[in-house]
């Protein structure tokens, strides 16, 4: 039987409280860098089937963000290449050790490996057999704290890390962050409802 798990975390340089199921740490303090240049928008993986089932599933994962952000009136998310190897990285780290945890993103956002971004927020996922990139995205959208990530509307970037192990398993991180300058709203505190779930199905491309 394959299990799945689901966690999420997000750091932003002001407060946030209110967010079901989110762990936040604050960056206010100004002992991290401002950052003034914020990335271009980057094309996705193109994710055809001459694409390793990562790249696959990675993409499949984001289309699925920005169907339901469409769906509920949000500006999409665009693709990043940085962000994409963060969660990638990430994600071969916990299959690597087994310990299925959240990384040091406060770390992360006060770093050079984010250039651009003031504020990123992460939920991670793993299941100890191959499932479905619908079955991932579903099973955020059905938790309360990955949904306000996925359908918040500060964030305006986006990578996707999935990560196939060798027995079997599936790890996967999202990794969305809020560049410099950005005019979208602030990062929200509120957890939107968890209906309608534009793309609730158990498909699309697997390990």
């Amino acid at each position: 039987m394959t299990r799945i798990r689901g966690a999420l975390v997000a750091v932003v340089l002001t407060v946030l409280s209110g967010t079901t199921g989110c762990v936040v740490a604050s960056t206010s303090s100004g002992s991290g860098p401002l950052i003034a240049s914020a990335p271009e928008p980057q094309s996705a993986p193109a994710g055809g089937p001459e694409a390793s089932a990562e790249e696959q599933v990675a993409r499949a994962v984001f289309d699925r963000v920005n169907a339901e952000r469409e769906a509920r009136g949000l500006e999409p998310v665009a693709w990043n290449d940085a962000l994409a190897a963060v969660g990638r990285d990430w994600s071969a780290e916990m299959a690597d050790t087994g310990e299925f945890q959240h990384q040091d993103i406060h770390a992360l956002v006060q770093g050079d490996e984010l250039s651009g971004f003031r504020a990123v927020g992460e939920n991670i996922f793993s299941a100890t057999g191959p499932v479905p990139a619908g079955t991932i995205h579903a099973g955020w959208m059905r938790s309360d704290g990955h949904r306000a990530n996925v359908l918040n509307p500060g964030w305006d970037r986006l990578g996707v890390g999935v990560f196939c192990a060798p027995d079997g398993s599936v790890w996967a991180t999202q990794e969305f962050g809020r560049t410099a300058g950005s005019e979208r709203p602030a990062v929200a505190t509120t957890t939107p409802p968890a209906e309608p779930i534009t793309r609730p199905d158990d498909d699309g491309p697997t390990c």
